[in-house]
């Protein structure tokens, strides 16, 4: 099956084609920030690139078999996994609960003063951080929590479909508008129950500007952009 690339995807691809070891690094100037992780997770998930490092910051990303595939390239030969130290030893003076929490400072270097809802979500979606990357991680998440919590925000300003609200939105939506009696007969509210919902829910709740006017002697609602 043909891997689908973006234009960017290409251009890093072929870049790092021309390197020895098949690098991705470094990416091109022109991505920065919150781009520089999104490129990066999505050339990972079409397993265009894998990371052979073993020890922090765990950012050596080279390209895959599939990626000079991709390209109409051969694949040379496989690369090696960089050599990493001797494994340490357990110090005496350690529990294991303190290794635990040694191996995590050393793969999350985040600013001890980083929001600690965003310190989380990162260690949940990202195997390791370097202080290095920590800002462009934060922005991505920054962007992606911004945009969750504005969506939500438009959903719970929207009335619910086919309930008495909508009902009573859709008559002062007339050019005419609506009454109170008329509004009553298609709610079955009480005239208190309507001036409530109109004062808390359609004006404040909502946002929407209600007009009030007499009209033949009749009080009449309407809304208006």
């Amino acid at each position: 099956m043909t891997i689908q690339l973006t234009a960017t995807q290409r251009t890093i691809i072929e870049a790092a084609a021309q390197r020895t070891d098949g690098s991705i690094n470094p990416l091109p100037a022109r991505i920065r920030g919150g781009a520089q992780v999104k490129v990066i997770n999505a050339l990972e998930a079409k397993g265009l690139i894998e990371n052979i490092s073993l020890n922090p910051p765990y950012t050596n990303w080279v390209l895959t078999d599939a990626a000079y595939e991709a390209i109409g390239m051969e694949s040379p030969k496989e690369p090696q996994t960089e050599e990493s130290e001797a494994t340490p030893t357990k110090p005496q003076h350690l529990s294991d609960n303190q290794i635990i929490e040694e191996q995590e400072a050393n793969c999350y270097q985040i600013p001890k003063d980083a929001d600690p809802l965003f310190a989380s979500i990162a260690k949940k979606h990202f195997p390791a951080i370097h202080e290095s990357i920590w800002p462009a991680v934060r922005n991505a998440i920054e962007e992606a929590y911004a945009e969750g919590h504005s969506n939500a925000k438009q959903r719970s300003r929207q009335p619910r479909e086919n309930s008495k609200q909508a009902m009573v939105i859709a008559l002062m939506r007339r050019p005419e508008g609506a009454s109170l009696e008329q509004i009553i007969e298609a709610t079955s509210w009480s005239k208190n129950t309507i001036r409530g919902a109109i004062s808390g829910s359609l004006k404040k709740k909502l946002g929407l500007n209600v007009t009030r006017e007499k009209v033949d002697g009749i009080t009449t609602y309407r809304i208006t952009e």
